[in-house]
């Protein structure tokens, strides 16, 4: 289950888990590692087209941090959380538009401008 079933599954039991990332490592992406008392992320050494996937992405980082302050903002909600995550999916959003022009130029997954 991805992480972000995690959250819409059950947006309360994943802001009450005991541990403060409420999932498991290969829940997220490649190169993510939770462990009881923190993370720790490994990112994609070289392009993935040329080398593999060896590590995240940018955007998973981005990810990780907006569903870990949703899941706070689920038990503590406040403006500040709220505007957090609004800006890490307007974030996400404009990562995933780059992402669409690098594949429109034949250029994603490749060392190229």
């Amino acid at each position: 289950m991805s992480l972000e079933d995690h959250y819409i599954k059950d947006p309360e039991a994943f802001a009450h888990n005991v541990i403060p990332y409420p999932f498991e490592s290969g829940d997220i992406a490649p190169g993510v590692e939770v462990f009881d008392r923190g993370v720790t992320f490994t990112g994609q050494h070289g392009p993935v087209n040329e080398v593999g996937v060896n590590g995240c992405q940018i955007d998973d980082m981005v990810k990780f941090a907006r569903l870990t302050i949703a899941a706070f903002n689920a038990k503590f909600p406040c403006r500040e959380n709220s505007l957090a995550i609004t800006k890490l999916e307007e974030a996400e959003m404009w990562l995933h538009r780059r992402k669409e022009n690098r594949e429109a130029r034949g250029v994603e997954g490749h060392n190229k401008p």
